[in-house]
Parts: structure tokens; sequence; C-alpha cells
């Protein structure tokens, strides 16, 4: 078995850990091949803390915000269960609020891109340009 790895660009991604959706940084990907010459690709990732409860229930679980627990809580994931590209941004503070922070910032896909049927009368016309 040998192991290649390639450093890309700093990103944080959504993805299944234990059955279970996680948020990360990934900190580096790696190719294993195995004897039989089949690669797999791996990512590094430094898994977020639980969600603060109380913030995801008054937000009616928009608001996933949780502490970054940098290379404490190191995981391997196989890359095909990374869900989706995230961006995660610092959680403005209040006072006597705990450091270190962030929420979840998802970008719509374009599985949202039909939201409702309704088609506008007057921009539909053939004059449109």
């Amino acid at each position: 078995m040998s192991i290649q790895s390639t450093w890309l660009f700093l990103n944080y991604g959504q993805f299944k850990l234990v059955n279970e959706i996680q948020f990360g940084e990934v900190q580096f990907y790696f190719l294993d091949e195995a004897d039989d010459g089949h690669k797999s690709s791996y990512a590094v990732v430094s898994v977020y803390g639980p969600p603060n409860m109380d913030l995801l229930v008054q937000s009616s679980h928009v608001l996933w915000a949780a502490a970054y627990t940098g290379d404490t809580n190191l995981h391997v994931v196989n890359t095909r269960d990374i869900i989706s590209v995230v961006s995660m941004q610092p959680l403005p503070r209040k006072p006597d609020d705990p450091e270190d922070w962030w929420f979840v910032v998802e970008k719509s896909g374009l599985d949202d891109t039909e939201l409702t049927g309704y088609v506008d009368p007057v921009a539909s016309g053939p004059d449109v340009y």
C-alpha cells in the first residue's frame, strides 16, 4: 500500500461521519492505492464541535454555530462522503459569549433553482431580451 498526498487550498465541507452530518475544515486530501491497484481518495478534516442547541432551536434550525476544535478532533473521511462545500464564518460576539464560534453559510445549489412554478407574465413575453 502506498500513500500519495496532495496539498490543496483550504476549504470547509459538509460530510457524513459515522452516518451523521458534520461540518469540518479540510486539512488535506490523499490517495490510497491498494495492492490490486485500486485507488481511493480521502480527506483529513478537523471536525467542528456539536452545534449550539439554544441557537439552533431559537433559529428554527437555520443557524448552525459551533466551536472550532482545531487539531483536537481530526478524522479521515472518504471523499465520497463529502456532501457539499460550505463557508464557515466567525459568529459575531456579544459580551460574555464564548470565543472561537463559527456558523455555516451554505450557497444555494442547482436543486434550489426551481422553487415554484410561477412564471411572471410580464417578463415572459416575446419582447423580453
